[in-house]
């Protein structure tokens, strides 16, 4: 009888072993698929951010981002969709936010729900002005 408790023990330990194993390399290729890559838009590209105050939205890799120069050294990049109805906002640099057409919500810069209907903030993404280009990590 003990030695049925040993086998059945060593048995239970090593499958346990080999499931948590089987877990990790499972979830590898899923991890490395979610991996923010870095992407460079030249300016040459999107004149319409050359100048502060200027916005674009434009497709890059199957995503939509709105792009926004609000100042000499920053640029920002954004989900263009909002959150209600899945219109596409609009940047107004006059009142230094964005809005949705359609239905009013009203978002900051940095993608945050000011005034609703809007559920959630707009997704936001890094960006970074180097020289002629925008760098953003999606």
């Amino acid at each position: 009888m003990r030695d049925c408790r040993r086998n059945r023990r060593t048995f239970l330990t090593g499958t346990g072993a080999a499931l948590a194993g089987l877990a990790v390399l499972g979830a590898a290729p899923a991890a490395a698929q979610a991996q923010p890559h870095r992407i460079a838009i030249s300016l040459d590209k999107v004149p319409q951010i050359r100048n502060v105050g200027g916005s674009v939205v434009l497709k890059v890799q199957d995503k939509l981002l709105l792009l926004i120069r609000d100042s000499p050294t920053d640029v920002r990049a954004l989900d263009p969709i909002c959150t209600h109805k899945q219109c596409v906002v609009k940047y107004r640099p006059a009142e230094h936010d964005i809005k949705c057409p359609c239905h009013g919500s009203q978002y900051a810069l940095d993608g945050r729900v000011r005034h609703g209907p809007a559920p959630r903030n707009l997704g936001a993404y890094a960006a970074v002005l180097e020289g002629d280009r925008v760098i953003v990590t999606l």
